[in-house]
């Protein structure tokens, strides 16, 4: 199947009616399946599925790595007098689980009634003076080029490169769709986001949460979940090759169960962490080499005063991080906060300084746009999330490479083995939802609806 007629069947068999509603009818509710299931990783995709299939009583034990559940949703407490969001931030459209989980949990949503700020060389500009720069209406163009692309696969680099934009604004254009997609310009497909925005069926809109964090909504649904949370037990391998599957621990200790639902950040699969026996398929080894994921920082500053305009809600910079948001904005009024994420090259950067040496240098971009010392002088608190050094995460998320084959590449990545063991995760996600936490929830569906589909 040709990669674009992939995407238009993924727009059909994937999109809103298959996962956007958690009121959706289950197409396998009669089935029952009295087997022992073991979800590896407590992340949005094995919570979810933990909670499909709590509902359908079923016999499953979900094992997380760290002492902690939500995988890269994880809020900080007490920097501020909110839950600062150390993963992900925003809920990205208004047609998934996600978004109904939300409204249903009693969030209320920041209005965004804000603007957007863009630095040009030592000047912010605010959306209407940017309107009238050329090079910045150039450099939002090729950031629309880049989610439209149909040509020939290439980075994002390369594609500004042949737009001759200029060097003094393509920080914009990598910001807005090499970050958000989880890396730096010269890493990203830009066929392969054309193709995921193609097919995504979220519906639009970014949503914040003004009264909780994303971690409180997780907990509150997963109520039932929980408790069959094993914490602080890392799965170092698994043993297909017998009647039942052997799982064994970092501590050697091995359990043995029917199905296993894997849902791991693709990095641990890209890593050595986790051993198969048998390996896993060639096709399912390539697809896992063949998508892209690294580095990822989320940067916490907390100030005791707010420097940047009252009406900003990002702040598009050239210097280390490519965007801050005001996260102070909506939910407090005693607390100024910006947070902001690094992706790729930079990210790597970052990672490779000090903590101390780090924050001095996100401060002194700072500086170099409000005023000598304003930053540096009005700090009160700073943390750095640095996923990549996190022994089970060991990244941001997923993205598309040139030559990885895009959709087509994940859907094979989540093919189950043998009808035994199965694959969920944001980077399992063929419908254009990787990267996102509704993604993964939806994986964590789907796969539940194959173990269900397999029973006989």
């Amino acid at each position: 199947m040709q990669r674009r007629d992939f995407i238009k069947n993924t727009v059909l068999t994937t999109g809103a009616i298959a996962f956007g509603s958690c009121k959706e009818k289950d197409p396998y509710a009669e089935r029952e399946y009295k087997g022992q299931i073991a979800i590896i990783g407590a992340g949005a995709a094995g919570l979810y599925a933990g909670y499909l299939l709590e509902e359908k009583k079923a016999n499953y034990v979900i094992y997380e790595a760290s002492d902690q559940i939500g995988g890269r949703i994880r809020s900080l407490k007490g920097f501020a007098d909110f839950d600062i969001e150390l993963g992900a931030e925003k809920i990205y459209g208004d047609r998934s689980v996600w978004y109904d989980w939300a409204k249903e949990s009693g969030a209320s949503f920041i209005p965004n009634n804000t603007t957007d700020f863009y630095q040009v060389g030592s000047q912010l500009l605010s959306e209407s003076q940017a309107g009238s720069n050329n090079d910045v209406k150039a450099a939002l163009a090729v950031a629309q080029q880049a989610l439209n692309y149909t040509g020939a696969d290439m980075t994002l680099l390369q594609l500004m490169e042949s737009a001759k934009l200029a060097p003094g604004v393509r920080y914009i254009t990598e910001a807005l769709v090499a970050a958000k997609n989880g890396t730096s310009a010269n890493r990203l497909s830009v066929l392969g986001v054309a193709e995921q925005r193609l097919a995504r069926s979220a519906g639009e809109g970014e949503f914040s949460l003004a009264n909780r964090s994303l971690s409180a909504v997780l907990e509150e649904k997963c109520k039932n979940v929980i408790p069959k949370v094993v914490l602080n037990t890392q799965i170092k391998r698994i043993d297909y090759s017998n009647q039942r599957i052997m799982l064994e621990d970092a501590q050697a200790q091995r359990r043995y169960v029917d199905k296993v639902i894997l849902t791991v950040p693709l990095s641990v699969l890209q890593s050595t962490d986790l051993q198969f026996t048998p390996a896993l398929p060639d096709t399912k080894i390539a697809s896992i080499k063949g998508i892209g994921m690294g580095t990822g920082i989320k940067v916490v500053l907390v100030f005791n005063q707010r420097f940047w305009d009252a009406s900003a809600d990002s702040i598009y910079t050239a210097g280390v991080v490519p965007e801050y948001s005001a996260s102070s904005n909506g939910r407090s009024t005693k607390s100024f906060v910006l947070t902001g994420t690094v992706m790729g090259e930079k990210a790597e950067a970052l990672s490779a300084l000090s903590t101390s040496a780090a924050i001095q240098s996100l401060l002194k971009d700072l500086d170099g746009l409000y005023g000598k010392g304003v930053a540096m002088g009005s700090l009160t608190n700073a943390r750095l999330m640095d996923w990549g050094k996190d022994p089970f995460i060991k990244g941001a998320y997923s993205y598309p490479i040139v030559g990885g084959g895009g959709l087509l590449n994940r859907q094979t990545l989540s093919a189950p083995v043998q009808r035994r063991l199965y694959f969920a995760g944001e980077a399992t996600h063929y419908g254009g939802h990787s990267g996102t936490v509704h993604g993964a929830m939806e994986s964590g569906r789907r796969v539940v609806e194959e173990l269900y589909r397999d029973v006989t």
